[in-house]
């Protein structure tokens, strides 16, 4: 039978196609939603909307007369936002932390006399206090020394229209705390109520409410996975996936939380980082128990990364260290991140040219997924070393990593399925196959019972010890030619004519291994050749030599071969496919 999975993508499947469409549908959508509504580089009343986007004045001290507007801000640097504010921090301090202000002068039409108004501005890294005209209309997140982030969060406040001053200068001043990181990110504008109730709902929506659904998501597939990591334990491809799902959850997290759930803005960091690097560390050797491939330098590699790593970050970082250190130590660390999802890219095109089963289907979304993080590992190298990732556009101002998070849900979710459909279509077969198996091993001990009768009535009864030896010896021959098909022990008796309870004795007497033992290593050995040789699956392999219950087969296996088929499999062929390298390389001439 073929598996059905080989030819997923082939001409005519709808359900993939369809599937495929709707995974881009939903991209362009989210796509589109994010450049809906972008302002132009205006800074006056047009009737409907002012753009806040372009020069903004900026200061690192603190003052609460900085709200004022009447307070003088002519002295104060210019700076061009959406943007990293984190590169002019870091050429005036070393400072990873601190607070800083901003301020922009905006002149209001008469026309809006009357009308509320709403102002967005972005995303604000960490927290904010905004100000119109001296009025505080709103904030996010907390400030020292009890500070809290919310630097993914859209800031939409309304602003009264009883604040506004109609056709003169208005100014929004903005308080906001920063620790390594510090940007305002997004549509910047003064816009009519209805536009921003609409900007504001879409915003929340896909930056938040949609990212706390995937995240339900996984959490369901990590309860589905996590059962069958415990109902099979030798296939580790389920339990690395569980452990990436765990990663995975406190770095999505990290984007939509309304809570302080670490206590500290530096403890925060630390789960975030140990998170990330946990989950480069496990997610190729995710892939290589996916892919059947044996890297064990790799892993331990990885795994000595993820160590040291985290010792270090639990450790050695602290709000005291030199700014200098902490961002040249986060720069190397994501660069190595963006460089372990390189190698993941190559292992799913390593297993697309080797024709793996799931490759074509599971490496669409595996590269998806991966492609992401590597999208927001740019960004956080960005946001370390002070580039201002706004010159990059749009794109490099959001994090996509959990919509990327999400087509690989699907992913798995379709190979979970996959796998259990083919599983239930070999069972079937399986079944086909015990039944003619059951018929003809009827028809085989009813005739050899008839040619032993005829041999007693030739032959008499014989009860030397000569000819006992001989019977057993008999039966011993009988087993190696047929130790495929079931064998009981009173038939093997009969055959012998000797007692059930007496065959097991003399059986051991004359060959030296009991007669379960035999049979049992007679039959792995089968089975380890078929492993190597065929590409029928372990279920059908262990009832072509003679097992009904697969798993008695898999308790059996690593007695007399000293590992589990899986393993036993994937470590000959790769041992095979090396010999077979190797050879070819000594043929080839020099």
């Amino acid at each position: 039978m073929k598996r059905p999975v080989i030819h997923f993508f082939g001409g005519g499947n709808m359900i993939l196609r369809t599937l495929l469409y709707v995974v881009i549908g939903c991209c362009i959508f989210v796509i589109s939603m994010a450049f809906r509504g972008l302002p132009g580089r205006e800074d006056v009343w047009n009737g409907s909307r002012v753009s806040l986007e372009g020069t903004w004045k900026i200061s690192l001290n603190d003052d609460p007369r900085y709200a004022d507007p009447v307070f003088d801000d002519s002295e104060w640097d210019d700076v061009s936002l959406p943007s990293n504010l984190m590169h002019y921090v870091y050429k005036k301090t070393d400072s990873i932390h601190g607070v800083l202000w901003i301020r922009k002068k905006v002149r209001m039409g008469n026309e809006v006399r009357g009308d509320d108004l709403g102002l967005i501005l972005g995303r604000i890294a960490n927290a904010d206090d905004t100000y119109f005209n001296g009025i505080k209309i709103g904030g996010m997140g907390r400030f020292s020394p009890h500070a809290h982030s919310m630097w993914n969060h859209p800031r939409h406040y309304r602003i009264s229209n009883e604040f506004v001053r109609h056709g003169r200068d208005n100014v929004i001043a903005v308080r906001i705390s920063y620790f390594l990181f510090g940007d305002v990110m997004g549509n910047l504008a003064i816009t009519g109520i209805d536009e921003w109730s609409e900007s504001a709902m879409a915003s929340r929506f896909l930056v938040v409410e949609f990212v706390y659904m995937i995240m339900a998501l996984g959490v369901i597939l990590f309860i589905i996975y996590l059962f069958f990591s415990i109902k099979r334990p030798a296939e580790q491809e389920y339990l690395y996936y569980c452990l990436q799902l765990l990663c995975g959850f406190f770095i999505v997290l990290e984007l939509c939380s309304y809570w302080d759930l670490y206590g500290s803005q530096l403890r925060r960091q630390q789960v975030l980082v140990t998170s990330w690097v946990a989950l480069t560390a496990v997610h190729p050797i995710f892939l290589h128990r996916v892919y059947g491939l044996v890297r064990k330098k790799t892993e331990a590699a990885l795994w000595a990364y993820f160590i040291v790593v985290a010792l270090f970050n639990v450790f050695f970082i602290h709000e005291g260290m030199h700014g200098e250190i902490v961002r040249i130590v986060g720069a190397v660390l994501t660069t190595l991140a963006c460089l372990v999802g390189m190698y993941n890219i190559s292992c799913h095109v390593s297993a697309l040219i080797k024709k793996h089963p799931y490759a074509k289907l599971f490496s669409f979304f595996g590269i998806i997924a991966i492609m992401g993080a590597l999208h927001d590992g740019g960004i956080f190298l960005m946001k370390l070393i002070g580039h201002d990732m706004a010159r990059w556009g749009i794109a490099f101002q959001y994090m996509i990593f959990p919509y990327a998070a999400a087509v690989f849900f699907i992913g798995s979710a379709l190979v979970l399925t996959l796998r259990f459909i083919r599983m239930m279509d070999e069972v079937e077969d399986l079944n086909t196959s015990l039944e003619s198996f059951v018929i003809e091993n009827a028809l085989l001990n009813k005739k050899l019972k008839a040619t032993s009768a005829l041999h007693k009535r030739r032959n008499g009864a014989d009860n030397g010890m000569g000819n006992l030896r001989s019977r057993i010896l008999n039966v011993v021959e009988y087993i190696n030619e047929n130790y495929t098909a079931r064998l009981s022990r009173s038939f093997l008796a009969d055959q012998a004519d000797v007692h059930p309870d007496s065959l097991s004795r003399l059986f051991k007497k004359y060959t030296g291994k009991k007669l379960g033992d035999y049979i049992n290593e007679l039959r792995m050995r089968e089975a380890a050749d078929k492993l190597i040789r065929d590409e029928e699956n372990v279920m059908k392999i262990a009832s072509s030599v003679g097992f009904d219950s697969i798993r008695t087969f898999n308790r059996l296996f690593p007695r007399y071969m000293g590992t589990t088929p899986e393993r036993y499999r994937r470590d000959n062929r790769n041992e095979e496919d090396a010999g077979e390298y190797s050879e070819s390389r000594e043929e080839s001439p020099a």
